[in-house]
């Protein structure tokens, strides 16, 4: 048995610890995929200098070290998530790209039999314009998909 958990690196704990256990329930080897982002091309909002105005500029900054530094710092962000969340062994990928369908592509590759994500509530403001890798993953995988709840902390500014 195989299972693949696709994780953002923002999941709370109590997700990755019911991840965990379901792949012990399951005596499944867990396969844990993150899915870079492609880098952006500037580190801040470009400002056209003829307005003034913020993310408008015709041309944005490129820099490769940037975008390397970048991918590595999130690289170790990946291993220190792995480490500090999972008691068992794990086998631990990560891609860059859109998420959706690397999930997929990743979960072919592995012949899992279970894709797990996590899903935050979005309002429909943030559905429209956004999406979700969790609705985007479940209507296109041939795999049965375990979508877990992502818990957002009460707002302690009641």
């Amino acid at each position: 048995m195989r299972v693949l958990f696709a994780t953002n690196l923002s999941e709370p704990v109590a997700l990755t610890d019911e991840v965990e256990r379901l792949a012990r329930q399951l005596d499944a080897e867990l396969f844990v995929l993150h899915v870079m982002s492609q880098a952006q091309t500037a580190a801040i909002a470009p400002i056209d200098p003829m307005t003034g105005l913020s993310g408008f500029a015709p041309y944005t900054l490129y820099d490769p070290r940037l975008e390397a530094n970048m991918e590595e710092a999130e690289e170790h962000a990946f291993k220190a998530f792995l480490i500090e969340r999972f008691r068992i062994p794990v086998q631990a990928g990560v891609r860059k790209g859109d998420p959706s369908p690397l999930i997929l592509e990743d979960a072919d590759e592995h012949d899992v039999d279970y894709i797990v994500v996590g899903k935050r509530r979005h309002t429909r403001l943030e559905q429209f314009f956004v999406g979700s890798t969790a609705q985007d993953v479940i209507k296109k995988s041939r795999r049965p998909t375990i979508v877990l709840p992502v818990e957002e902390p009460a707002d302690s500014n009641g």
